[in-house]
Parts: structure tokens; C-alpha cells; sequence
């Protein structure tokens, strides 16, 4: 590696290596050019981290040999890699995650596909829960996350959230004791509001839970309302969340309802939420 200081303002270098982004090739030939280079560049290489449950055991290793490069990790995707119906023998991740979240030190976004969390043993939840504590995230995605009850998802969620997309939650009927025990351990710590930005949601369940008595999530501060969803899922449920939204909407996406199906009902209420 050159250690000469090229000839140009470091904030020309980062600008340009900031163009580049979508460039893995180039940003790994920049990296190679002088120091001053290297920190830009691992920054948009190692943004974005995805990983699959049989490739979880090789991140982990390679952030071991490498720690460094977690603190350019800002988004997180982890997904089983198997349909939401297969949820396949979950050994390889009790072993290799416990050992993450530790790492993941400035993750912003965090992004979980199918996984089965009532089945998880304790660490392994205990790391889920660390992730979903970092003061850092802002961002949460879930989808196909089989939970034993509703709050042993929501009970996860806090207050730096500011984004948060939520679909196909999937409960479990079983009911699984040390579960429950966790989550008291949980709400004895005093726990602040979550002030959404953003939310998209096309789970019943979950918006039901949403418009309860829970406080741990505040939606009139809603910028942005997504439902991509058909009236026979979620029909009423629209209409009472835009009802309880504040004035900070913006940007309202809907799946295109049929009138006959929705009704009146439902257009009147967009025209009361102000879109003038």
C-alpha cells in the first residue's frame, strides 16, 4: 500500500469515493491506493452486511480475524434462507450469534427474514434483544417472525426507532414459560416511547396491537403510512390508525382498495387528515 498522501483535499476523495458506492471492485482498488483512502472505502464496502443461517458461522469468523471492520457495518440483513414454512434445525445460529451483536456496534438497520424466534434458545434471544438495543438503530424490518405471543416481538422495540416495517407476523400458539420470564426482566427497566417517522405494516395482529393501550410506540408522529394490504385483512383497522395520526403525515401508501369493498367510510376519513 502507498503511505505518500495523494495530491488531493481528502473531502475531493471521500466525494468521489462516495460516487462510487455501488462499485465493490473499484472501492476495493481505492482502499489499495494510500491510508487516507481506506476508511472511505471499507465505509461503503462493509455499509451493508447480509448473511443467511448457513453462512452466519463464516461472518462470524471473519469479523474475529478481522474486528475492524465491524465498525463499518451499518445495516444488518440476516434471513434463514428457507421458506417461512421450513424452519430448518436453528444449531449453527445458537452457536454463532451470541457472538455478534457485540461487533455490531453501529448498526442503524436491522433486517430479520424467517426467523423462528419462539425456538431460539435463551443466548441466542439475548442477542436478538442486544441488537434491538443499540441506541444506534433506527431502522427495524421483520418478516415471517414466528413469535409465541405478540409481545414477545413488541416487548423487543425502542425508543431511537424511528422506521419500522413489520409483515407476516406469524404467531405461535405454544406458549413457552421462559419466554415470559424474560420479558418481566425486560419491563422492569423503564422504557421510553418510540417516535415513528415510518411504518409499514401488513400484519392484522400486529396493527390491533398497535391501536391498543401499549405506549411503547407513538404514531402521531407518523411521516410516512404504508398498509399493503387487501380490506379483508385489515378492514377498520385503516381507518382507526389514520384517525389517531397526528399532523405530521405526509405520505400515505395503500394497496388500491375497491370502493365497494371499503366503502365510503374510508375516503372520508382521508379527506378529515387534511390533504390540502
Amino acid at each position: 500500500m502507498c503511505l505518500c498522501r495523494p495530491p488531493f483535499p481528502l473531502e475531493l476523495i471521500e466525494y468521489t469515493i462516495d460516487y462510487l458506492h455501488d462499485s465493490p471492485s473499484t472501492l476495493r482498488t481505492c482502499a489499495h491506493v494510500s491510508r487516507a483512502w481506506v476508511a472511505p472505502s471499507r465505509f461503503h464496502l462493509f455499509y451493508r452486511c447480509e448473511t443467511t443461517q448457513t453462512e452466519i458461522s463464516e461472518l462470524l469468523e471473519f469479523l474475529q480475524g478481522s474486528p475492524h471492520i465491524a465498525r463499518y457495518i451499518r445495516e444488518f440483513h440476516f434471513s434463514t434462507g428457507y421458506p417461512p414454512i421450513l424452519y430448518p434445525d436453528f444449531e449453527q445460529v445458537d452457536a454463532a450469534l451470541p457472538h455478534l451483536p457485540g461487533m455490531l456496534t453501529q448498526l442503524r438497520k436491522l433486517v430479520l427474514t424467517g426467523i423462528p424466534f419462539t425456538d431460539l434458545v435463551p443466548d441466542t434471544r439475548a442477542a436478538f434483544r442486544a441488537l434491538f438495543a443499540l441506541p444506534c438503530l433506527v431502522d427495524v424490518h421483520v418478516r415471517d417472525l414466528r413469535v409465541t405471543k405478540l409481545d414477545h416481538f413488541t416487548n423487543l422495540l425502542r425508543s431511537p426507532l424511528k422506521r419500522l416495517v413489520v409483515t407476516e407476523l406469524i404467531p405461535n400458539q405454544e406458549d413457552i414459560c421462559a419466554i415470559d420470564e424474560e420479558i418481566k426482566a425486560v419491563e422492569l427497566r423503564e422504557r421510553s416511547p418510540c417516535h415513528l417517522d415510518f411504518l409499514l405494516s401488513d400484519s392484522p395482529v400486529f396493527m390491533h396491537w398497535l391501536l391498543g393501550a401499549q405506549t411503547v410506540i407513538d404514531i402521531s408522529t407518523i411521516r410516512t403510512l404504508g398498509a399493503p394490504c387487501g380490506p379483508k385483512h385489515m378492514e377498520g383497522l385503516m381507518a382507526r390508525l389514520i384517525r389517531r395520526l397526528g399532523p405530521s403525515l405526509e405520505d400515505l401508501h395503500i394497496q388500491p382498495p375497491n370502493i365497494e369493498d371499503w366503502g365510503a367510510l374510508f375516503l372520508i376519513y382521508v379527506v378529515i387528515i387534511g390533504f390540502d
